[in-house]
């Protein structure tokens, strides 16, 4: 049988971000907290929850992303990378995939608090059962290499659009280590909010 602490499928979409996802303590690369929710107090937030920093997946989903996140920042959206590991391990993954000058933060929450509180998988199963063993295949198959544990190897990811106004209209809990959240799927969010005029803070 799966083994989960976290099984919940709840969507958020539509609905306002949680007190406690928005007050998660997300950490930058010198180890300074921040709310997380600072990250839409102002504008547009796509938050790409990453699992560990090691994560072939994670890989995989940055990879993809990397190209779109002109795209976001054109639609007038911020992009956040939160993984789970050290914030040593920043700088190592930023240099990895060249995001240094891209429009990008990435940052990380080793508590996993903002896990909690946007709903995702916590899962033995999710990291080494059967649909984790096919993406994993499926990643070293593309050219992807497995790298050192940097994080929590249990904890799933997934992804979330924000608007200003700190309204969730976009929400994806992955259930697998290769299970992620479509770059297009994200700009059309991104665009969404742009086009109908998303609500601004000042």
């Amino acid at each position: 049988m799966p083994s989960s602490s976290r099984t919940s499928d709840a969507d958020l979409t539509g609905r306002p971000a949680p007190a406690s996802l928005a007050d998660a303590i997300v950490l930058d690369r010198d180890g300074q907290g921040r709310r997380l929710g600072t990250s839409w107090d102002k504008q547009a937030c796509v938050v790409v929850m990453l699992r560990h920093f090691g994560c072939i997946g994670c890989d995989v989903t940055v990879t993809e992303l990397a190209p779109r996140l002109a795209e976001l920042q054109a639609a007038g959206a911020r992009t956040v990378l939160v993984g789970n590991g050290a914030p040593a391990a920043i700088d190592g993954f930023v240099e990895r995939h060249a995001l240094g000058d891209k429009p990008v933060d990435v940052l990380t929450d080793p508590s996993l608090a903002a896990f909690r509180a946007a709903g995702l998988i916590r899962s033995a199963w999710a990291t080494f059962g059967p649909s984790a063993i096919v993406d994993y295949v499926r990643a070293m198959s593309a050219g992807f290499v497995p790298r050192k544990i940097a994080g929590d190897t249990l904890q799933q990811g997934g992804a979330l659009v924000v608007d200003a106004g700190g309204r969730v209209v976009f929400h994806r809990i992955s259930k697998s280590l290769g299970d992620h959240a479509d770059g297009s799927d994200l700009v059309d969010a991104a665009l969404g909010l742009a086009l109908r005029g998303s609500p601004m803070r000042v």
